[in-house]
């Protein structure tokens, strides 16, 4: 299992069930979260899909590294998570 960091860009319509969303993906892929940080809505740097401004969240997760490409498949399908990044943290 490693650790990695997950910052999210949702759309802001419904970024609720949005978010519940993109927990429900990491856990169908045995991810365990360990923290979340709302950072709420923010405008964005640029258009993303028409989009002027974004829902962020933070999260703190662990799993296995082959569920990485599967986590990332669900997120494509999804039109409402704009952008996301897996971050490995390495443990010291």
């Amino acid at each position: 299992m490693a650790t990695y960091e997950l910052p999210v860009v949702l759309k802001t319509d419904d970024a609720e069930s949005t978010k519940e969303a993109v927990k429900n993906i990491l856990q169908k892929h045995g991810a365990t979260i360990e923290s979340e940080d709302q950072w709420g809505t923010r405008k964005l740097a640029y258009e993303i899909n028409n989009e002027q401004e974004g829902f962020y969240l933070i999260l703190t997760i662990e799993t296995v590294p082959d569920a990485i490409k599967k986590i990332i498949n669900d997120f494509r399908l999804n039109s409402d998570v704009l952008r996301y990044f897996f971050i490995k943290i390495k443990k010291v």
